[in-house]
């Protein structure tokens, strides 16, 4: 089984403490979309609750299926954000997917036997079977990153993309697959979100205290979530397991309603 070395140890409280908080400024994402007054965003916070709490429950019962759907979501979330922070309006879904997918299959394709035991971890059950099925993911990113890489040729913005991502795969390639993925969600995700949410919360929202607040409440509520489950769980199973487990299953619970306020209606509007 999966041992968390003491650099993958710090590589996810990395992720606990800045990566998982940026979600922490959707309080200030809904306020842009109009969740305002006490009442709207009270429901704002009732919905995102709602949404959380039916995915960990989801993932209980169905954890296999979780996973591969929280890796999909993680492809297109990733992706979207770096197509946003491109700044580009065409080739939407070739830059979302080819991105996304860059880091996820760099991951597993550089670190297979790990990647595969964090799943187990995840999932409850021998991941080994799907590993057989990879090699179809990455012909697909394959070829997207053909194409990509003919349309940067005369693209200014494609072709900064296209070194960002090499970049990212020799980082990656270099590093245990935990820290491999803590340096891109820290550092490149988190920070190109946040930069992108304090732009526009600057310019369209006056209430700053509004923002301060809700992200420090948001964030102090999400580490001590986290802290209560990784003790509940510890009862049962390892430290490792149960670190493992609380980060990302608790990753997937607030991706889904983050994903659906950032990337289906915060984009529509800001991008």
């Amino acid at each position: 089984m999966y041992e968390l070395s003491t650099l993958s140890l710090i590589a996810l409280c990395l992720v606990s403490f800045i990566g998982v908080p940026h979600g922490s400024f959707d309080g200030a994402v809904a306020a842009l979309l109009g969740y305002q007054s006490k009442k709207r965003f009270a429901t704002f916070i009732f919905g995102y609750l709602l949404i959380s709490i039916s995915v960990i429950i989801f993932w209980i019962y169905f954890p296999v299926l979780s996973l591969i759907l929280f890796i999909l979501m993680s492809i297109v979330h990733f992706g979207l954000c770096d197509w946003s922070s491109l700044n580009i309006n065409e080739h939407k879904w070739l830059v979302t997917l080819t991105h996304g997918m860059n880091v996820v299959f760099g991951i597993i394709f550089f670190h297979t036997q790990e990647s595969f035991e964090i799943f187990e971890f995840l999932s409850n059950v021998n991941f080994v079977f799907f590993k057989q099925y990879m090699f179809i993911g990455y012909i697909v990113y394959i070829v997207f990153l053909i194409y990509y890489c003919f349309l940067a040729i005369h693209n200014n913005k494609l072709r900064l993309g296209a070194l960002e991502m090499l970049l990212i795969l020799l980082v990656i390639s270099f590093v245990d697959p935990l820290t491999g993925f803590a340096l891109y969600f820290c550092f490149i995700h988190t920070v190109k979100h946040i930069k992108a949410i304090l732009f526009n919360t600057n310019k369209y929202l006056s209430n700053k205290k509004f923002i301060f607040l809700s992200t420090i409440i948001f964030t102090i509520l999400t580490w001590a979530g986290g802290c209560a489950a990784i003790i509940y769980l510890g009862n049962n199973i390892s430290f490792d397991e149960s670190f493992v487990k609380t980060i990302f299953i608790g990753l997937a619970a607030l991706t889904l309603p983050h994903m659906t306020l950032v990337d289906f209606f915060y984009r529509k509007k800001f991008n």
